[in-house]
């Protein structure tokens, strides 16, 4: 972070302090005093399990310069969780404010407008891809410009400030990922990060329950454009209906340069071939690559499976474009890009495949997830365990039903369904496909733990896809151990990764906030 002084920080922050000099200045801010370093800024965050406040001696013990703490705080104050947390210094620097996380979205607009004018502020939003899109744009800035991208799925009210305030003096660029599950969050992300390029990689049935409606979605995510800064650029999704349909209803948008990617035969990006390879190696490990061409003309190799994965390519190119990178410098680089980990991770143990997309879900990924199920060439079985999808409101029934029945027409041989619409998933891909799918259905995570394996074979082909909530990682750690422990050949070796977060923050004291 370019240096603040401790009275900007009062300023920006719109705070009081009762010292009436402060000496020094800060270059950077954290809200997880495990991660404090001397002469840090440390943000003393509510969060859901843990309040920052009750760790400010902790703070202030590792070297924190000062504090930001609500203005009702108290040194003895019953926040305090045991004598040791209570032991702030008598020197120490407190900055009071009304709200810790309003203040921290105060300095990092205050970053923005100060001190990053020589950066170039890419934000990123959607319903699906964001972090993978996110990751992958930096890949192909970083090969010509130093820049940073904001870390794992940090896009709400606490991360995008984060990630502003973690820009340094010689950075040229930086991407924020911007997430929503309630109207206005992200205009009033927006508001903070005044972005030169903004990327909307789609909208689809995600956060109903916060949002209400695909349209009200497509609106929420299309707020973005109206705190470009002038000059600037939109890159869109233009097989997406429903952000065509929120461009028309604001004339405002009429005035905005956009830069469109997509199959449609009028996107400025077209996709005009693509062919998946998704099989085992020659050492008997996975390899899954997709093979594409933009216009007729220009060719691209990523080293990841998924159509969705192409799209998101084609956002990313079109934001290194953006930038003035030429199409063949743009393959290249394209061409050694890694997703991040932690999404669609697949493992080979023995002949077993697993595949863990465990993080998160909704209808849209759900049926990316499957479709890559669907290009890998499983030898027998193909397996899919499927949790429920969270946020979707009064229209749950519906869209679990609707994924349902498109699972039922997938290829797929098994379907372990886990949560509360696990026995009406089970039921209608039973129905669906008339009787053809073997189906179980498990109400909790611990409840499949203890009966999947009994279900599985050796040489299955298995997909994991759910909502973070239910914690299906846990199923793919069973699975794995279990094909270990019947002497599958080699040890397990992770090939391939995809990232389509939902909305999460960083760490808020001790926890990190809630994934939304």
């Amino acid at each position: 972070m370019k240096p603040l002084t401790l009275e900007e920080v009062v300023s920006a922050t719109e705070g009081t302090c009762d010292r009436s000099t402060l000496p020094g200045s800060v270059t950077r801010v954290t809200t997880d005093s495990r991660d404090v370093k001397p002469g840090d800024l440390f943000f003393a965050i509510r969060g859901e399990r843990f309040d920052g406040h009750q760790f400010i001696g902790e703070a202030f013990a590792s070297g924190a310069m000062a504090a930001i703490v609500r203005h009702d705080f108290q040194w003895a104050s019953p926040l305090m969780e045991t004598p040791e947390a209570a032991k702030i210094p008598p020197d120490a620097i407190l900055i009071r404010v009304d709200d810790t996380i309003t203040a921290l979205g105060r300095l990092g607009r205050y970053c923005r407008l100060r001190l990053l004018e020589a950066v170039t502020v890419v934000a990123v939003t959607g319903s699906n891809g964001k972090t993978t899109t996110k990751s992958m744009i930096a890949h192909l800035l970083s090969e010509r410009w130093k820049g940073r991208a904001s870390i794992k799925s940090f896009n709400n009210n606490i991360g995008v400030p984060l990630t502003l305030l973690s820009v340094e003096p010689s950075d040229e660029f930086v991407i924020c990922e911007v997430g929503t599950n309630a109207p206005g969050e992200i205009a009033e992300l927006a508001r903070l990060i005044e972005p030169e390029v903004a990327v909307i990689t789609g909208v689809s049935e995600a956060h109903l329950e916060g949002l209400g409606s695909l349209e009200k979605i497509a609106d929420e995510k299309l707020s973005l454009l109206k705190f470009l800064r002038p000059g600037g650029c939109a890159i869109l999704n233009h097989d997406c209906e429903a952000v065509a349909a929120g461009l028309k209803r604001d004339r405002a948008f009429n005035k905005i340069k956009k830069v469109t990617f997509g199959r449609n035969p009028d996107a400025d990006l077209r996709l005009t071939a693509y062919a998946p390879k998704v099989s085992p190696g020659a050492d008997g490990q996975l390899t899954g690559s997709v093979e594409f061409t933009i216009n007729d003309r220009f060719q691209y190799c990523l080293a990841v499976p998924g159509r969705h994965n192409v799209s998101n390519a084609l956002a990313a190119i079109a934001v290194a474009r953006r930038f003035g990178m030429d199409h063949e410098e743009i393959a290249a680089r394209l061409a050694t890009f890694t997703l991040p980990p932690m999404r669609l991770e697949t493992l080979r143990v023995g002949r077993l495949t697993l595949i863990n997309d465990a993080y998160n879900a909704n209808p849209a990924s759900l049926a990316a997830a499957v479709d890559v199920l669907q290009d890998m060439k499983a030898p027998r079985r193909r397996v899919l365990i499927v949790g429920d999808m969270r946020e979707l409101g009064s229209e749950s029934e519906r869209l679990h039903r609707e994924a349902a029945e498109k699972i039922a027409h997938a290829g797929v041989q098994m379907v372990v369904a886990v949560g509360q619409r696990a026995k009406l998933v089970a039921q209608t891909v039973k129905q669906a496909s008339g009787g053809a799918i073997e189906t179980h259905a498990f109400g909790t995570t611990e409840t499949a733990r203890k009966r999947l394996t009994s279900y599985l074979r050796p040489d299955d082909t298995i997909l994991i896809k759910g909502s973070r909530a239910l914690g299906l990682e846990k199923l793919a750690e069973q699975i794995r151990g279990w094909a270990e422990t019947r002497g599958s050949r080699g040890s397990a070796s992770r090939q391939v990764a995809h990232r389509d977060s939902e909305r999460s923050g960083p760490a808020t004291g001790r926890l990190a906030s809630p994934s939304r």
